[in-house]
């Protein structure tokens, strides 16, 4: 595990199966994608807040941002002693905008990323999870709120939800950095989650959405 993300910890899963994963990205280790995803370099800078209770389950995504982006950091909250990771948050670089629809967001537009630096700020979790993260921590209650323009439906389904719109973390991303970075970029991201949408049904056999 690089250095630069000493926070998420190697995958250790909920010790239900007794097939080996890989510890950066969760899949089995024989469908392990690591050696297929070259990380991109990016003028956007992103840091994921992921907590406790989401990164170690199979479906989640935020791994999936420090594999395929190069300027990106996941940081694991979730307990009292987590609120330092949100310390340093008025030292990044630049601008930092939070993506999420809460209710002063503004629609996240080309033009955001030409104003300098920028640092985009995701919450990880459920829906409570998540918007306790962007709207109680008062770092992040304080900082800028954007939300994603209308789009297509989403390409992950791993997880069943209530809302057909609802969309995973590193989709999230993949569309924000579309917007700020250009097409390719969302493309680009979009194949690596693809490739582990793929795999993750892959392993499941016939039995579809768990």
């Amino acid at each position: 595990m690089s250095p630069r993300r000493p926070e998420l910890g190697p995958f250790v899963g909920d010790g239900r199966s007794s097939r080996a994963r890989c510890e950066r990205c969760a899949l089995h280790v024989a469908d392990c994608m690591c050696a297929q995803v070259a990380p991109l370099a990016l003028g956007t800078r992103v840091i994921v807040f992921a907590h406790r209770r989401e990164v170690h389950k199979t479906t989640g995504t935020a791994r999936l941002v420090a594999l395929a982006l190069a300027n990106a950091e996941v940081r694991v909250v979730g307990l009292p002693e987590d609120r330092a990771h949100y310390g340093d948050l008025g030292a990044q670089p630049g601008r930092a905008l939070v993506l999420f629809p809460s209710p002063q967001a503004v629609e996240l537009t080309p033009a955001h990323a030409q104003r300098g630096p920028l640092t985009l700020i995701v919450p990880d979790g459920n829906w409570r999870q998540a918007r306790k993260i962007a709207t109680k921590e008062p770092e992040l209650a304080a900082l800028e709120h954007v939300r994603l323009p209308s789009g297509p439906p989403p390409l992950c389904r791993l997880r069943a939800h209530a809302d057909p719109a609802a969309l995973a973390t590193f989709e999230a991303i993949a569309r924000a950095l579309g917007v700020l970075e250009g097409s390719a970029v969302r493309q680009q991201l979009e194949r690596v989650l693809a490739l582990k949408v793929e795999r993750v049904l892959r392993s499941r056999g016939p039995t579809g959405l768990r």
